[in-house]
């Protein structure tokens, strides 16, 4: 006898199944199944299980769970659905969508019932509620209504033999013995799993003493007696064929105005694009031709004309809008058709960029254009495409979280009751594993827990078996589908975001579908430099094309080489500031080059590079057509075009050879490196080439087949980081007055900003309720702190205070209270009085909140009593420890009341210098200055002696020190974080940062000076 599951939800339901597709495939076929079937409440992983039942040789039946309204009101039913063929499938994508919403109704269920076979699950039924009621009259009704809504409908056996017995021979009954997890032993962690997804314990489940996945003769044994309903589960999976389709792609068509083809309106923008991007230019106009119609023929061949015109209006559509769009990501920058189009901003002539990195003809795929958007900008825009081409045309695409392996712990530790030491000793433990199978394997640690608590062993056994199944479903942060006619004939959806669908497929499975995939990317870089350059606008009136700006500006290369980098785009981390300050740059190809140097693989040349870069090592070359393409990276391969022009220059590739050449060698395959071997000595010996030297310049691309980056990526970020680096160095104050708006909340990383603030001699001013804003607001040559920065201030609060101050600048403390009385309460007055943002009323803050309540009960009696019937004493200030607890209260840091003021006298007294106050003019010099010890490295020397690293600093500069190990031996015990100390020492420079070299320290924040 046969039989084949009909039954199986799979841990895409996330309901409590922790059964995984590829493991449930091969189980099955180890178990002799020939047909195999899930039934999830989505349609999740259907393309996943179809692509892995194919690969083992096994029928893929792909089926969906679904809710169905009942013959009686607030009555559902519980319908298993499998496409029976191609128009069964497409209609399962529609039901999957309405289901995802709401039970079905009779009649959509009636309307898509075509190629479609449903089986009612018993136990979830109104048939068996008529049954156990012994209602005849609705069974009857019930099995009217089966024959009715559906082309091929079943009853599954129930769990009750009795009614199977009653109801055989009424309808055609059929075995779906629920699977929900795979092994017998896997019982609890679906108990457990089911209780982090609150599924309820009403469920069927719940009665069913075995929902393992089964051998046919456990069926047999569960069901005997009713062969022909086993015999029927396979009947039905043999009935079943369909077939997905990977070899076509489904690209929309852009809807053109003119009676023209998608090829000639291509054609013509393209060829207006690049005469506008050429004109007064010196270049070879007949090279640039003569690129853009190669492009333009390749892209015609693949049939991506109406792609190119799709993304096109879109970018169009934003710059018309005033938005920024990045100037390219990805190989998309390659491209010169794209730059024509307006779609990126690189000449792929001027920096020698492949095309065929992007699109090569002899490797069909989708083209990869993924924008870059500001991301206050980017739903507007996705927007724009939705309205155009139709709701049921565009959809966002979802995406799945896992559980990792502290979520598996905590939340199985969570339904287990498992919590204080213990649970903290395993979450620590985790650290140093990738995952937690591996943990128990490997650590003495955990096995010992193990042996010892009966509990920890539980957890982490059933942990184990979570970790990586799906936790929950989400959105894809940038990508977007859109197709032709419907999305529901692709791929079912749900609802998502911006009232728009979203799909029930991930990103990769759509792709193997041949639907168009757009990546619409909110950068945050944009938004700033957006802000900056319409902030400079708005305050002089300057308007900056920030497409056209020069890239050999002087000031830009001079800031880069102080590594002044705070803030600018991918070039803030530290290892990526000790090779710009060995770079020492010059144009903005070093920009270029130090984007693909510093990364996985790349950086292991940057030592080698930098040698080379500055003639301390010698370069040499197996062949002069290696100089030619390598001079310009110093003999080291570090981009993946480099590879292309090699192949295609020394042994006569195509350029579209040499990239599958590029990405073959890449993978690091034995058997796959020996071909391409054979091929490439081949080649180069049909070209007249050396044998010896063509195998060595084979192997030097293997080398380095790993190591090269995408230039065209790397270009086009380089001009974001010039951008920046511009804004920077020549509108200092603008730059940074955005870039520290844009991180208040984050107290970390708002001081870091205002250090570099004062750095670029930009002062940051006390908060003010007459001068304030939201934002860093620009004051003269100064910054304004803002009221969003101090806390129990939000956006509303100070939208309506700037309206009331519209009617005019608050003039006294009384004024103030008297005219917000109705906008902040007693604990917002308070934080701007902690602030100092009424310091400019002339009372001492403690004056002013003693007094408060008094005031505001007096400012309540409105017109009836002025402010000249009301005397405010003002009494002498809190003391200065006070004075700066509160403020670091409201700030989140010290910045006007800093350690340093309360010595004050003492350095006017003493002429020293603090860390603001130390310029050029005293490198190579010995001086004292007064500073905050913030922090303290210490290191051990080759000989074994310690020395340190610290940071003194007052409220506007940070400045490095060193004390070497005679030094910091005999001071060590001094040397405490926090206070304020005379330093003494000589100023130099290192990388172009001012530190001093520490001869002294003396500890002042006992002194009173």
């Amino acid at each position: 006898m046969n039989f084949t599951h009909l039954n199986i939800q799979t841990n895409y339901a996330m309901n409590g199944s922790n059964i995984r597709i590829e493991e449930l495939v091969q189980t099955a076929v180890s178990y002799g199944y020939s047909c195999l079937a899930i039934t999830d409440p989505h349609l999740y992983g259907a393309v996943k299980f179809y692509k892995a039942c194919k690969k083992h040789n096994i029928k893929p039946l792909i089926g969906l769970r679904l809710m169905v309204e009942g013959l009686f009101p607030d009555s559902t039913n519980t319908l298993l659905v499998y496409a029976k063929n191609q128009k069964g499938y497409s209609n399962l994508l529609k039901l999957a969508s309405i289901s995802s919403q709401r039970p079905l109704t009779f009649t959509e269920l009636k309307q898509r019932n075509q190629g479609i076979i449903g089986i009612v699950v018993t136990d979830q039924s109104e048939v068996y509620g008529a049954y156990q009621n012994q209602q005849k009259q609705v069974i009857n009704e019930f099995v009217s209504w089966l024959n009715t809504h559906l082309e091929e409908g079943y009853v599954g056996l129930s769990k009750d033999m009795e009614f199977n017995t009653y109801m055989n021979g009424k309808v055609p009954l059929v075995a779906i013995p629920p699977v929900r997890y795979m092994h017998k032993e896997d019982r609890d962690v679906m108990d457990v799993l089911r209780q982090i997804f609150n599924v309820q314990s009403q469920d069927v489940l719940g009665q069913v003493t075995n929902a393992s996945f089964t051998r046919k003769e456990d069926v047999q044994r569960q069901f005997k007696g009713f062969d022909k309903a086993i015999e029927t589960a396979h009947n039905i999976a043999e009935s079943c064929m369909i077939e997905l389709d990977f070899n076509t792609t489904h690209l929309p068509a852009y809807p053109i105005k003119q009676e023209v083809s998608a090829k000639d309106y291509l054609s013509a923008l393209a060829h207006k694009g690049l005469a506008k991007r050429l004109h007064q230019q010196s270049v070879d106009k007949k090279q640039y031709v003569d690129r853009l119609n190669y492009e333009l023929s390749v892209i015609d061949s693949m049939g991506y004309n109406d792609y190119f015109l799709i993304v096109w209006d879109f970018v169009r559509y934003a710059k018309q809008q005033g938005v920024l769009v990045g100037p390219g990501r990805g190989s998309a920058a390659a491209s010169l058709v794209s730059y024509c189009l307006g779609i990126t901003n690189v000449d792929s002539l001027e920096y020698n960029l492949v095309f065929e990195r992007f699109l090569n003809p002899e490797r069909i795929t989708l083209p990869d254009i993924d924008m870059d958007l500001p991301d206050d900008k980017r739903d507007d825009i996705i927007r724009y495409v939705r309205d155009l081409y139709g709701m049921n045309n565009v959809s966002m695409i979802c995406t799945f979280g896992t559980f990792l392996s502290k979520s598996a712990i905590r939340d199985t530790a969570r339904i287990l009751g498992v919590e204080g030491i213990l649970l903290n000793q395993i979450i620590k433990e985790t650290n140093n594993f990738s995952n937690i199978k591996d943990m128990i394997q490997e650590s003495t640690v955990i096995q010992n827990m193990m042996t010892q608590s009966p509990q920890a062993k539980e957890l982490l056994m059933i942990a184990s078996k979570i970790e990586g199944l799906h936790r929950h479903v989400s959105t894809h942060a940038a990508g977007i589908i859109v197709t032709g006619d419907d999305m529901t004939n692709y791929t079912a959806v749900q609802p998502g975001l911006l009232d728009m669908f979203q799909t029930q497929y991930e990103a990769k499975d759509l792709e193997s579908l041949g639907l168009l995939k757009i990546d619409f990317l909110g950068l945050r870089n944009l938004t700033s430099i957006d802000r900056i350059v319409s902030m400079i606008q708005e305050e002089t009136n300057e308007v900056i094309d920030i497409y056209k700006i020069p890239l050999d500006d002087a000031k830009t290369y001079e800031l880069l080489r102080r590594v002044e980098t705070t803030g600018i785009f991918q070039l803030e981390s530290k290892g990526m500031r000790r090779l710009i300050g060995d770079m020492q740059m010059v144009e903005f190809e070093d920009i270029v080059t130090v984007l693909a140097l510093f990364r996985p693989g790349p950086m292991d040349n940057i030592s080698t590079y930098i040698k080379r870069r500055f003639k301390e090592e010698g370069v040499t070359y197996p062949h002069p057509i290696l100089e030619e393409i390598l001079e310009p990276t110093n003999g080291i391969i570090i981009y993946q075009e480099q590879i292309i022009q090699i192949a295609s220059s020394f042994a006569g590739y195509s350029l579209g050879e040499a990239d599958l050449l590029r990405r073959a060698v890449s993978k690091k395959n034995l058997a796959t490196l020996e071909q391409e071997r054979a091929n490439f000595v081949q080649k180069a010996t049909a070209e007249g080439r050396d044998i010896a030297i063509s195998n060595e310049i084979y192997d030097y691309i293997v080398k380095f087949a790993n190591y090269g980056f995408n230039r065209a990526h790397s270009v086009a970020y380089a001009m974001v980081s010039y951008w920046m680096a511009y804004l920077k160095a020549n509108f200092p104050k603008y730059f940074i007055s955005v870039l520290t708006s844009s991180v208040i909340g984050s107290e970390s990383q708002m001081r870091e900003y205002v250090f570099e603030s004062n750095k670029l001699g930009v002062k940051i001013v006390k908060p003010s309720v007459n001068y304030s804003t939201a934002i860093f607001q620009p004051e003269g040559d100064t910054l304004r702190f803002p009221l969003l920065g101090i806390k129990h201030l939000g956006q509303n609060t100070i939208r309506d205070l700037l309206e009331e101050r519209e009617n005019g600048l608050f003039t006294t403390f009384f004024d103030f209270i008297k005219r917000t009385q109705g906008i902040l309460n007693k604990r917002v007055l308070e934080s701007l009085i902690y602030a100092g943002a009424l310091d400019e009323f002339g009372y001492s803050k403690k004056a002013m909140i003693d007094q408060l309540e008094e005031v505001m009960h007096f400012s309540t009696y409105g017109d009836f009593i002025g402010q000249e019937d009301f005397i405010i004493r003002d009494i002498d200030e809190y003391p200065y420890d006070e004075l700066e607890e509160l403020e670091k209260s409201v700030i989140g840091f010290n910045l006007f009341i800093n350690p340093l003021l309360n010595h004050q006298a003492y350095i006017e007294k003493h002429n020293l210098l603090v860390p603001s106050t130390i310029s050029d003019e005293h490198l190579n010099t010995e001086i004292r200055l007064v500073g905050v010890l913030t922090s303290v490295r210490q290191i051990t020397t080759k000989r074994n002696q310690p020395m340190a690293f610290v940071t003194l600093q007052d409220e506007y500069v940070k400045l490095s020190g060193v004390l070497f190990s005679r030094i910091y031996e005999q001071l060590q015990d001094v040397v405490v974080k926090g206070h304020v100390f005379l330093c003494k020492g000589k100023v130099e420079e290192r990388k172009g940062e001012r530190q001093v070299i520490v001869t002294n320290l003396h500890d002042l924040s006992n002194k009173n000076a």
